[in-house]
This record gives C-alpha cells, structure tokens and sequence, in this order.
C-alpha cells in the first residue's frame, strides 16, 4: 500500500493500489512517514500519482507529518498531485500549507 524509497537524506513516499487517502489508511501512512521527519534536515516527498480523494482523516494525517517536519527543519512536499486534489486542498483551505512541487 506504501512504498517508501530512500537516497540519502531524501525520502520518496509513494502509494501502491491506492485512490483515497482516508480513515482506512491514514493511520498506517502516519505510523511510517512521522519517524522519517523526526530527522532534522530530511527530504520528504509525497507521490500523489492515483490519489483522487482525501477525507478528513487523511488531511489530519498530512497536517500532522507537516508540524513535525516543520519542528525538525524537514522539508515536506508534495508531487504528482491530480487536480481534483488540488482543489480539495483550496476547498479545506490549506493551499498555503502544503507545497506542491
């Protein structure tokens, strides 16, 4: 369901099988993305590629890895972000929170 490639300090989350990001599967996504920027200057990026819906669950999730990315100087982006997840970030308003590269 999660992949996560390393190279050095740079980190590639990707998502294996799955369309939503939501209560079925934040939990899992938090367990194994928070130790990743609990290390000061890491790079976290987070593959968008087939996610078309995120629930409230899932945008908790992401909220909490990007406070504690942003305690530990990480840096957290995302990438390959659909336009229908573009607009649920504008609609929940966080545009200005996330980065999407």
């Amino acid at each position: 369901m999660l992949t996560v490639d390393h190279l050095r300090n740079k980190y590639i989350v990707s998502f294996y099988k799955v369309s939503r990001l939501n209560i079925l599967n934040a939990s899992e996504i938090e367990q194994k993305v928070l130790p990743i920027v609990n290390n000061p200057g890491t790079q976290l990026l987070i593959n968008f590629s087939g996610i078309k819906f995120i629930d409230s669950a899932g945008f908790e999730t992401l909220l909490k890895i990007y406070r504690t990315s942003r305690i530990n100087n990480a840096t957290f982006k995302f990438i390959n972000v659909s336009d229908e997840i573009k607009e649920l970030i504008k609609l929940v308003e966080l545009e200005h929170i996330f980065e999407i590269a």
